[in-house]
């Protein structure tokens, strides 16, 4: 009895993650010296975690990166692995990275596949942060000075000017 055995190659390919993060309340940052270490940390991170690392854009107060990842692997575990790799020693070495609470935002965004530009991606992340809050505290009003007839001033409140107009 002649039998025929069909081979069917069952590599798992690798996925193409493309992931956007900033820095928190938009902080710019990432720049000069400290951009510089967080690439060199996210390097080591990612080849810790076993996944290549294609690009690396790295803006003031973005983040962007394209890795390729084996499918077993969650873009969840692979996000918060090189963010919390690099926050910790960041704000380690760089003491002006501690006036903010921490240095990612919790959020990020992430979309697989291989035809995605950086620029929709980021312009997509952009457009899911929060607007800049209002300064705490009470208005400051402004100040007007009227000159009255007799040729003395007199500071008024914008606020009491209009009501009284």
């Amino acid at each position: 009895m002649d039998v025929t055995y069909i081979h069917i190659s069952c590599r798992p390919r690798p996925l193409i993650y493309h992931f956007a993060w900033g820095s928190m309340r938009a902080k710019p940052v990432l720049v000069g010296e400290i951009a510089d270490a967080l690439d060199a940390l996210l390097r080591e991170k990612a080849a810790l975690l076993a996944v290549d690392l294609r690009e690396v854009h790295i803006q003031p107060a973005l983040v962007y990166l394209v890795v390729h990842a084996p499918p077993m692997m969650s873009p969840h575990s692979i996000v918060c692995g090189l963010k919390a790799h690099s926050s910790s020693a960041l704000r380690r070495t760089y003491k002006e990275l501690t006036t903010i609470p921490t240095l990612w935002t919790r959020g990020y965004l992430v979309a697989a596949g291989e035809n995605i530009r950086a620029d929709e991606l980021l312009a997509a992340f952009a457009a899911t942060l929060a607007p800049q809050r209002r300064p705490r505290g009470r208005p400051r009003c402004r100040q007007s000075r009227l000159e009255l007839s007799d040729g003395s001033e007199t500071i008024y409140r914008e606020d009491q000017f209009n009501a009284k107009m």
